[in-house]
């Protein structure tokens, strides 16, 4: 009888062990997406700029003339 209760007593900590298993992995996993979702806002204003930049230098660049110079 004692065999069956220790039986009992390991499959009720396997068991709690798992609830606090799967709710780590729910954690972890809501912590994982807030941190792509920042990573996704810092790279969409990151290019952005990147691009503004770029097409400011472009427009510099290029001489546009409107004809009276001819």
């Amino acid at each position: 009888m004692k065999k069956k209760k220790k039986q009992i007593g390991y499959r009720v900590a396997a068991g709690v062990a798992d609830v606090f298993g799967a709710a780590a992995a729910a954690a972890a996993i809501v912590v994982l997406m807030l941190m792509l979702g920042s990573l996704y806002n810092w790279l969409r204003q990151d290019l952005t700029i990147t691009f503004a930049d770029l097409t400011d230098n472009i427009t510099d660049a290029v001489i546009i003339t409107d004809g009276a110079d001819k």
